[in-house]
């Protein structure tokens, strides 16, 4: 079975990434910024967060705040280094690199 089509013009819109919108020559406005103004006054949208998303926001927030780096830690190692006093534990290093690659 073949349906035609003739009757419906395609919906180019400014999102839809195939050309610019029609102008309303009439009103001077796009049809697509008209049908999304129409479209906008029809509909309301609502938004609920469920006490987890909520927590998770907050936590999420709390990370963004926090500094990367611990600064008392930098000042530590930099004093100690400055005074000669930093030691270098090569065994320490060497199960940590090893941990890390059996990670992978």
């Amino acid at each position: 079975m073949e349906i035609e089509n003739n009757r419906l013009a395609p919906v180019v819109t400014h999102t839809s990434g195939q050309g610019a919108p029609v102008d309303d020559h009439r009103t001077g406005r796009s049809s697509a910024a008209a049908a999304q103004s129409e479209h906008a006054k029809n509909t309301t949208d609502q938004l609920s967060l469920t006490g987890e998303a909520r927590q998770l926001q907050g936590l999420e927030n709390q990370i963004a705040s926090a500094p990367v780096v611990d600064g008392k830690k930098v000042e530590a190692v930099r004093t100690a280094v400055e005074n000669g006093t930093f030691t270098v534990n090569p065994e320490r290093i060497a199960e940590k690199l090893m941990r890390l690659e059996f990670q992978h």
